[in-house]
């Protein structure tokens, strides 16, 4: 039998406590409704309507406005975001329609356009981008509208609009 290094020894055991290894505590679960209050996630609808709430009337989930809110900055941003919101809310309500499913691709295309264009870097303007996709499917309803959706669109060219992609 070869004798172990103690410094080899040592080194795996300090490795072994960094990662958590035998010792370490079990860590309780988090369920979503903790992160949600502690604030780690957004609150959101998880209504069976694919739409949501939406109690202004302006195409924006009202959970999903209010996260835009919080979000801060620019009001020109704001404004790219909650139209990226509006886009795939459209999007989820395609239903089945290909004609409907292509217009909201191509206000989705000139959404992400406009958020990138009004964000910081285009890692923050990816972000919030797929964030919203996220936050806009965030119920069994709406992801399979949302792959519906994305069905409808097999084969679809789409090109980048031309400008910002803003809404004037």
């Amino acid at each position: 039998m070869t004798p172990h290094h103690p410094g080899i020894v040592a080194s795996f055991l300090l490795l072994l406590a960094a990662c958590g290894g035998e010792d370490s505590a079990p860590r309780p679960a988090r369920s979503i409704a903790d992160l949600e209050r502690q604030g780690e996630l957004p609150v959101l609808d998880r209504s069976e309507d694919l739409g949501g709430p939406d109690t202004d009337g302006n195409g924006v989930r009202d959970d999903i406005d209010a996260w835009i809110a919080r979000q801060g900055g620019a009001p020109a941003r704001q404004d790219a975001l909650r139209q990226l919101a509006r886009s795939f809310r459209d999007a989820l309500l395609a239903r089945g329609d290909s004609v409907a499913a292509q217009e909201a691709a191509w206000r989705t295309t000139r959404a992400v356009a406009c958020v990138m264009a009004r964000s910081g870097s285009d890692t923050e303007g990816a972000d919030a981008a797929a964030d919203m996709r996220k936050m806009s499917a965030n119920t069994r309803a709406r992801v399979l509208a949302y792959l519906d959706y994305s069905a409808l669109l097999d084969g679809a060219i789409l090109s980048l609009p031309p400008g910002d992609g803003c809404d004037e």
